[in-house]
């Protein structure tokens, strides 16, 4: 349950994506680790199984035992290797997007929204980084809705009690960022920590009614 913060119409609210932005992915590592079992190929056409488990995990509709289960069968790998592969995908820390968040934080509200998974959220909470980096977090797994669905970028800012026009967002991802700027949010592509810090700095010096960086 998300306390709604008492929070001036002026002030802004910083959002946040994480993988790709606070945490390198490395998705051929994760495929080569799946494809060991030798019953799935990253270059075959993905089965409606897989690609409905994954969604299921994503969206939280199933435990994680359920999904390392079926997982494991589907891939031909022990439980042991699918959290392996899994955690795989996790390659690093961007510490200078950290460092700059906890500097952010410290002057205004900074949540995160993320697509991820019970499996790599502990990871990235446990081994890479921390909860305490942001003041909420909004997962895909724990409220049953992802990006870039209307759904979960409304209920964020219901539950932040902002406007539009008070949301500053950053994602690596050109469909989720499309959906917040439909929306009204103002919203940074992300393709390195140094073009998007100047775009946050910007934003909060001269802060846009809605739009684009």
């Amino acid at each position: 349950m998300v306390v709604k913060p008492d929070r001036h119409s002026d002030e802004k609210l910083i959002v946040f994506d994480v993988g790709g932005v606070f945490i390198e992915l490395n998705v051929e590592k994760r495929r080569a680790a799946l494809e060991a079992g030798g019953l799935w190929s990253s270059t075959a056409v993905p089965s409606a199984d897989l690609l409905q488990l994954n969604m299921q995990f994503r969206l939280g509709q199933i435990s994680e035992d359920d999904y390392l289960k079926r997982a494991s069968l589907l891939y031909g790998l022990t439980t042991e290797q699918i959290i392996e592969a899994e955690t795989a995908l996790l390659a690093g820390v961007f510490t200078g997007m950290v460092d700059y968040a906890q500097q952010l934080k410290s002057t205004h509200r900074v949540v995160c929204l993320s697509n991820t998974q019970a499996i790599h959220w502990r990871h990235i909470i446990e081994e890479m980084t921390s909860e305490d980096l942001f003041d909420a977090c909004y997962l895909s797994h724990e409220m049953g809705m992802e990006k870039p669905a209307d759904d979960i970028y409304l209920a964020v800012q219901q539950r932040e009690a902002v406007s539009p026009e008070q949301i500053i967002f950053i994602d690596d991802t050109l469909e989720n960022i499309e959906t917040a700027r439909r929306l009204g949010w103002h919203s940074i592509h992300h393709v390195d920590a140094a073009k998007t810090i100047a775009a946050i700095d910007a934003a909060l010096a001269h802060p846009p009614t809605s739009g684009t960086s």
